[in-house]
């Protein structure tokens, strides 16, 4: 047989290429090697553009004069064929060959001829190429595509390709889905499009081709994906083939992998959770070790996943795909979808740590909290079950113990909808979950919203289980606090005066709940400025603690604090440094060093001195402090931001610009993890405009104070004592600028405010008083 020149068959190639020059490079360079037959695998998933760089690659070889054939190759058979079609191609007079013959006649030409191209298209099985180079010229090129990542050592040089990056997604959108170089304008809505699509170029030409054929825009077809995601991945549109589809191609992977049972189960479980990171510690709960090692190996092999020691990745759009449910496709049925995200709960749930305070579980926490997040955000409502409450509840609680409430709010919503819907809102396990809703909300600075939750709890427990049961009482205890926190003091102390001669009449004074409402009464004076009568019953509470508890329980050690604090507030220093230094020594002992509860009462101590005018002592504390929060809690958490900025006002005095940083860099922090309205970060608002005040900045800081009266007027109404205290703290501003009829008023409307709630001899009453009187002259 003579050569043909130019003779080939290769697909059409799209009009539409970008985006892939460093892979035609590379691809390039490897098929050109100047050692024996040269074989290059492009391998990766199916529709990231492997036939279609392919298929570039061999245009460029036909257009320089070399052969160049294409076979489908996924089985032995389709490549046997692609011969036999190559054979009738070069001389079509033999067409009539017996089948085998015709295959002879093409290895025969493949072996006596020189640059020619053979590409082997979507191979599945390696040994199909190994059994096949021998019969080949080693003076030739073998191009194969492929989903399989493993088994070409030693065979092919092997070139994975990825998706496309953003500006090659968007560009490949633009043009094929208006058939120009300008393409759609709206290119937010065609970024974000391209990155739901994970910038796999099947998904982005199908998408593009759906919105040219129907005057769609990008924006528009998000939104149908997010509503109809089955139709959409498995829309073809007139001229566009439908097993091209997504949809289609990931289904004959799997139809591959049919003798690994389990690989498809755990394909439709890992859809659930992040695309990045999946700990194989999670996945291998899924079964038996060697069952599910096999599973990932195959799924891995087929580029449906990415495989390391420790972790597994997702494609998300294969993601997307395999967690929703399609009747047509046999790997995606109903209740093959809602048995995997049954499993993919299960087994975040029995994964779950149950300590939060150690620093390898909140590590572990942390590397699950993710795939939480993205199982809560792609689960339906009516996908409720008590499974995923609890997952929710669990997840809530961690995020709340970090300081990260709004986000543990979040949680705890979901979870509330999910019980109601499970069981009803009588349902006790659902009012235990409103009630850690409410204490979120509190939390996070609503109090308001904490409130109205606690007294509809009350009101549903008071009725089913009665007025005087452990439960209920509990949750008037609860709502007692809120009530303390919306700055309603009076109503809190009688709430807990109430409560608790009704415990000390059911329970008795040693039970723990009356104990846990003894201590709340305590916090109640102490908040009132009742501090003698706070001292008082904080060391009654702590003797019979320690005889009921033991000094070492965990609430002996927190009334122990709290005592230390009261007695700072009534200006017994020496009496407060002496307890936090008995306190400190003992957590030392129980808990350890870095135990976030002994690092607080580190910070607490520093508070003291810098009372009693040790500034460096407590500065050099405080910094302390700091570095072993941030290594033990975090940048964010809340008790590491309360340290800077009490850092910040310690350098206030001596370094107004260290200080004016520190300040800076706490209110950010807490404006991003806690929220622009969250009694933090008021406060944070509060101490930068101060020392901005303080160092000629009070054209800046009164604006700054203001923000944080009104914002605190807002939340917590214009009675509660944080509203008062920033009316005292804007008063003060106006005054020191010159304002003095505005700060006139606003003294004496906060002063009668805090006479009424707070009493004459509180000590914000005192200082208003005192802002008042100085203004008008009368002392």
């Amino acid at each position: 047989m003579e050569p043909v020149q130019a003779l080939s068959n290769i697909p059409r190639v799209p009009g539409v290429f970008v985006g892939r020059e460093d892979e035609l490079r590379m691809l390039e360079e490897a098929l050109s090697a100047s050692r024996g037959a040269v074989v290059t695998a492009v391998h990766g998933l199916g529709g990231v553009g492997k036939t279609t760089l392919a298929a570039h690659v061999a245009t460029r070889s036909i257009a320089e004069g070399h052969v160049v054939w294409w076979t489908r190759a996924e089985t032995s058979e389709e490549i046997n064929s692609g011969l036999v079609d190559f054979a009738r191609a070069l001389q079509p007079v033999l067409s009539g060959l017996p089948a085998d013959t015709l295959r002879e006649r093409a290895l025969e030409w493949f072996r006596t001829h020189d640059d020619w191209m053979l590409v082997l298209d979507d191979v599945d099985h390696p040994d199909d190429v190994r059994r096949l180079l021998p019969r080949l010229s080693p003076r030739g090129r073998v191009l194969v595509t492929t989903r399989r990542s493993v088994g070409w050592r030693g065979l092919a040089t092997d070139l994975r390709i990825e998706e496309l990056d953003e500006a090659s997604a968007v560009e490949l959108f633009r043009r094929m889905s208006s058939g120009t170089e300008e393409g759609a304008s709206d290119l937010a809505s065609i970024r974000a499009l391209c990155s739901e699509l994970g910038h796999l170029p099947l998904a982005i030409a199908q998408a593009a081709a759906y919105c040219r054929e129907t005057y769609v825009g990008a924006g528009e077809y998000l939104g149908m994906l997010h509503d109809y995601p089955a139709e959409m991945l498995a829309s073809s549109e007139e001229g566009w083939a439908s097993e091209r589809t997504v949809a289609r191609v990931w289904q004959m992977s799997l139809d591959r992998l049919r003798d690994v049972p389990l690989a498809v189960d755990l394909l439709r479980t890992l859809a659930w959770y992040a695309p990045t990171e999946i700990p194989r510690a999670l996945v291998d709960r899924l079964g038996r070790r060697h069952d599910v090692t096999r599973a990932l190996t195959g799924l891995a092999a087929h580029s449906l996943i990415i495989l390391d020691t420790d972790a597994v990745s997702v494609h998300p759009l294969v993601q997307a795909t395999a967690r929703t449910a399609d009747s047509a496709d046999p790997h995606r049925d109903p209740d093959s979808i809602r048995l995997a995200h049954e499993r993919a709960v299960d087994l975040l749930l029995a994964s779950l740590p149950e300590d939060v305070a150690t620093r390898g579980s909140v590590a572990w926490w942390n590397g699950l909290v993710p795939h939480i997040d993205h199982l809560d955000a792609h689960t339906s409502p009516d996908s409720a079950t008590e499974a995923m409450a609890l997952l929710r509840a669990r997840a809530g609680q961690f995020l709340h113990e970090q300081g990260s409430v709004r986000r543990a709010v979040t949680f705890f919503e979901h979870a509330v909808d999910d019980m109601t819907r499970v069981f009803g809102g009588d349902h006790q396990g659902t009012l235990a979950m409103v009630s850690n809703l409410a204490t979120a909300y509190a939390s996070a600075g609503e109090a308001r919203r904490a409130v109205a939750l606690y007294e509809d709890v009350r009101e549903h427990q008071s009725r089913i289980l009665g007025e005087d049961h452990p439960r209920t009482l509990v949750t008037a205890v609860n709502l007692a606090l809120a009530y303390q926190s919306l700055g309603d003091l009076d109503r809190a102390l009688a709430s807990y005066q109430q409560i608790l001669q009704t415990q000390l009449a059911i329970l008795g004074e040693d039970h723990p709940h009356t104990l846990v409402t003894r201590h709340n009464l305590a916090a109640a004076y102490a908040s009132l400025g009742d501090l003698d009568q706070a001292v008082a019953t904080y060391e009654r509470l702590l003797h019979d603690q320690v005889r009921v508890l033991g000094p070492d329980h965990i609430h002996t050690l927190g009334t122990e604090n709290n005592l230390a604090a009261a007695l700072a507030s009534a200006g017994d220093l020496a009496g407060a440094r002496s307890r936090y230094t008995q306190l400190l020594a003992e957590q030392t002992r129980v808990l350890g060093d870095t135990h976030p509860d002994t690092i607080t009462t580190r910070g607490n101590l520093a508070y003291v001195h810098l009372l009693s005018g040790d500034q460096d002592k407590a500065r050099e504390s405080y910094e302390r402090v700091l570095e072993d929060q941030k290594r033990v809690l975090g940048e964010d958490d809340p008790r590491t931001l309360a340290t800077l900025n009490n850092l910040g006002l310690v350098h206030g005095v001596t370094n107004p610009a260290r200080a004016a940083q520190l300040l800076e860099t706490a209110l950010v922090h807490r404006e991003r993890a806690l929220g622009t309205d969250h009694p933090d970060t008021l406060t944070s608002l509060a101490s930068l405009a101060f020392l901005l005040l303080n160092t000629g900045g009070a054209e800046v800081a009164v604006p700054l104070l203001e923000r944080a009266a009104a914002e605190r007027i807002r939340i917590l109404g214009e009675d509660h004592p944080d509203s008062l205290a920033s009316q005292h703290d804007l008063a003060e501003a106006l005054r020191i600028t010159g304002q003095l009829d505005s700060a006139e008023d606003l003294f004496a409307r906060a002063h009668d405010a805090a006479a009424r709630i707070l009493g004459d001899d509180h000590a914000l009453t005192r200082s208003l008083r005192a802002g008042l009187t100085g203004i008008r002259g009368d002392g």
